[in-house]
C-alpha cells in the first residue's frame, strides 16, 4: 500500500513539474516579444508570482503577475508597434512605459 501511494505521489509530482516547465517556457517566449521586442538574456519567476526579465539590450523589468505580462503584450503592439520597451513600470492606477523608439506613455489601468 505504501509503495502504491509513493508511486502515485511520484507520478503526480513529475506531472506537476513538467507543466511548470512548459508554462515557464511559454512565459519566456511571451516576455521576449511583450517586453524586449527581441531576445531575453535572463528570465525568472518567483514563488510570489513576480516575473523578472533582462533583455538582450540590458533593459530590466519586474512584472507583478501573469496578467500584467499579457497586458504588456497588448500595450507593446498598440503603442510600440511590437518593438518592445526600454522601461516599464506598473503603478497603483496606471502603467508608465517608454518604447524602444523613445516614445513615453502613461496609460490608466
Amino acid at each position: 500500500m505504501i509503495r502504491l501511494l509513493s508511486v502515485i505521489f511520484f507520478t503526480a509530482a513529475i506531472t506537476a513539474c513538467s507543466q511548470t516547465v512548459d508554462q515557464q517556457a511559454d512565459d519566456y517566449v511571451e516576455a521576449s516579444y511583450a517586453l524586449c521586442g527581441a531576445k531575453v538574456k535572463a528570465f525568472s519567476k518567483s514563488d510570489d508570482g513576480k516575473i523578472r526579465v533582462i533583455c538582450q539590450n540590458d533593459s530590466y523589468f519586474v512584472v507583478k503577475n501573469q496578467s500584467t505580462l499579457a497586458y504588456m503584450q497588448e500595450l507593446n503592439g498598440a503603442y510600440c508597434h511590437g518593438k518592445g520597451f526600454t522601461v516599464f513600470s506598473e503603478r497603483k492606477n496606471y502603467y508608465t512605459f517608454t518604447c524602444s523608439d523613445d516614445k513615453n506613455f502613461n496609460i490608466p489601468k
